[in-house]
């Protein structure tokens, strides 16, 4: 009998690199991922508001439909297989019995040999930690991986997202951007902050999953040569050629002022500090000269 694949969960951070390891692991010929990036199975499953995902799903295909009698898909193939994984993902979510069982079913169906199956939620950083515990029982080996970014291109990069969803005009994004960032700095928008505390999230990882089943990988060292070796190694899987170059979801560009980036600088201190004191500040980050002089 077949042993059975290493399960991978990616939880985050936002704007941290998730779907750049998704399309890179997706490529790699010993790993399996579905067309749908984020199953956001075990959050909605824990707020009791699956329906809620089967519906947004129900949405999801109507548009990729559209599309395709419109002519517009691209890449027809991959708009049908996204169009078949959702409404079989669907069904999984409207199951009334056993769901999670469904949800393992639909993982693995199809990934034949491959060593490595998962998802990337980057809402499963916000479980708690015996929630963690939990899920890193539901397959003989269960793996973490957490992405981090520079805190302050994260957050700039997470409000320009949030932002460029409410559809402004050119002509008032910039101020529109600086309006949420306000927002966020006051404590306005949680949800922003909690995804990008990273000190919290690993902090929930580090007492729900066991030391050798988790992965912290910053974003700039991913994107070489020795960071997605990491990443390979530690899922077991051979070396497999990156694109290192390729940029996804790059969102708009608008520059930060340098106003904002000094209150952000300040404001994220302790994410700065406490990746210092865990992991070492990276080189490409932004920093504090007293953090600095710690790390050296």
């Amino acid at each position: 009998m077949s042993q059975p694949p290493t399960l991978l969960f990616c939880a985050g951070a936002v704007k941290a690199g998730t779907t750049w390891l998704y399309d890179y692991l997706r490529g790699h010929p010993e790993t399996y991922l579905r067309s749908i990036k984020e199953m956001q199975y075990f959050d909605k499953l824990d707020a009791g508001t699956l329906k809620n995902r089967a519906r947004r799903l129900e949405k999801e295909i109507a548009g990729l439909e559209a599309e395709l009698e419109a002519g517009k898909a691209r890449f027809p193939d991959w708009v049908l297989q996204q169009i078949g994984d959702r409404a079989e993902y669907r069904k999984v979510l409207l199951s009334e019995s056993e769901p999670t069982a469904g949800y393992l079913r639909y993982l693995t169906a199809g990934a034949g040999v491959r060593r490595v199956v998962g998802e990337m939620t980057p809402e499963y950083g916000l479980l708690t930690a015996p929630r963690m515990r939990d899920l890193s029982a539901l397959m003989p080996d269960v793996r973490w991986v957490f992405l981090m970014r520079d805190p302050v291109s994260r957050l700039w990069s997470h409000v320009r997202m949030l932002v460029r969803r409410t559809k402004p005009g050119p002509e008032a994004f910039a101020a529109a951007c600086a309006a949420k960032f306000d927002e966020v700095l006051a404590g306005d928008a949680p949800d922003v902050t909690e995804r990008g505390d990273y000190a919290a999230i690993w902090g929930r990882l580090s007492r729900g999953v066991a030391p050798e089943k988790r992965l912290a990988v910053c974003y700039e060292h991913l994107l070489s040569p020795d960071g997605v070796a990491e990443v390979t190694r530690f899922l077991g899987l051979s070396d497999h050629p990156a694109k290192l170059d390729k940029i996804v979801h790059e969102g708009v560009a608008v520059d930060m002022p340098p106003a904002l980036r000094a209150r952000a600088r300040e404001w994220l201190q302790p994410q700065y500090a406490f990746v210092a004191e865990t992991f070492g500040l990276p080189e490409e980050w932004e920093s504090f000269p007293e953090l600095n002089s710690e790390v050296a």
